[in-house]
């Protein structure tokens, strides 16, 4: 799992059949002080995000465990957690 930041929506007016009801998000990985990680990614929303949402994702075959449409599912980044607050010692 990583922490990312929403920034953007997919819109995509064709999908495949086992993406039918999928929502997309732009995201941007960053670390626990807000610092970016890496690339902006598309990730699949479980959990109904906002743009600024900060967020815990799953990449690879771990992300399809949470979409229960199909098990085969064309993606490998999924949003499962909504961060309220963090506290580090």
């Amino acid at each position: 799992m990583f922490l990312a930041q929403v920034c953007g929506t997919v819109v995509a007016d064709h999908k495949l059949a086992e993406l039918q009801g999928a929502i997309f998000k732009v995201v941007q990985p960053v670390d626990e002080q807000g610092r970016i990680t890496g690339p902006k990614i598309v990730a699949v929303d479980n959990i109904y995000s906002r743009h600024g949402d900060l967020v815990y994702l799953v990449k690879g075959k771990e992300a399809i465990i949470p979409w229960k449409k199909t098990d085969m599912a064309p993606f490998d980044a999924a949003i499962v957690g909504l961060v309220d607050g963090m506290e580090l010692a």
